[in-house]
């Protein structure tokens, strides 16, 4: 080994430091980054607590709730007015008369004197005619002053119509005498009667019995009237029916 090879050669001293954060690759930690990660630890472990906490569910229970049932109304009876416009079968038949009536021609005289005792007539209207007693100053006593008022109209081809103004003249009746009953013996096609008394001025009537009368196409009505407040032998009725019959029958004489 010569001198060359053992002869020491200077080297130079290096030095070993450790690795700082910026020489480090990867992801660099800032403190938004530590604030936000906080904040996800903090939501986990309330979402735990909740999740241990949280009661299981119950089953709803139905809540009973209270109801008013709103009693019925106790079944009532007809009133008047229903009674008389209660459905009637329609009229069959053909139209038998064709020509108006004058009620004071078709009306029995005899009949007249008979029920008013002293008629004085009058006549307003063309299907409408009146008989009354003679005022009071002719020396009749109150309770025999009457009023006699027969009605008759002709409907020319039309049962229809004439059925309608029967049932009409019916209910009118019934308004005030609150009920009404068939006519007894039956008269013509159809045939109702009601019985009524008003008060008055002086507390002593009147009483009216009511007639009605369906024939074929033509009607007839008749109200028999005295100043009393009641009829109990039924003699106003019976007057009136008495005059409703006879019409009725004159009527068909006459066409």
């Amino acid at each position: 080994m010569n001198d060359y090879q053992q002869q020491d050669f200077p080297t130079a001293a290096v030095r070993h430091t450790a690795p700082t954060q910026q020489s480090r690759p990867g992801l660099r930690v800032t403190p938004a980054i530590l604030s936000g990660a906080s904040a996800v630890v903090v939501l986990m472990l309330f979402t735990v607590l909740f999740l241990l906490t949280r009661q299981p569910d119950k089953p709803a229970v139905p809540v009973a709730v209270a109801t008013t049932r709103t009693a019925e109304p106790a079944p009532t009876e007809a009133s008047p007015t229903e009674q008389a416009t209660t459905s009637e079968p329609a009229p069959t038949g053909t139209a038998t008369f064709t020509k108006t009536v004058d009620p004071c021609a078709v009306t029995d005289e005899d009949l007249v004197k008979k029920l008013t005792l002293f008629p004085d007539k009058s006549q307003i209207k063309a299907e409408e005619c009146v008989w009354s007693t003679l005022a009071p100053g002719s020396g009749m006593p109150g309770n025999m002053q009457y009023r006699l008022e027969v009605y008759v109209k002709v409907f020319p081809g039309d049962l229809a119509a004439a059925q309608e103004q029967f049932l009409g003249q019916r209910q009118e009746a019934v308004l005030l005498a609150r009920t009404s009953t068939p006519a007894e013996p039956p008269i013509g096609d159809a045939s109702w009667t009601t019985l009524y008394t008003l008060p008055g001025d002086t507390g002593k009537g009147p009483t009216t019995a009511t007639v009605g009368v369906r024939v074929s196409n033509a009607v007839i009505q008749v109200a028999y009237q005295r100043h009393v407040t009641e009829d109990p032998a039924g003699r106003l009725t019976k007057g009136a029916l008495d005059v409703a019959r006879s019409v009725a029958e004159k009527l068909g004489t006459s066409n």
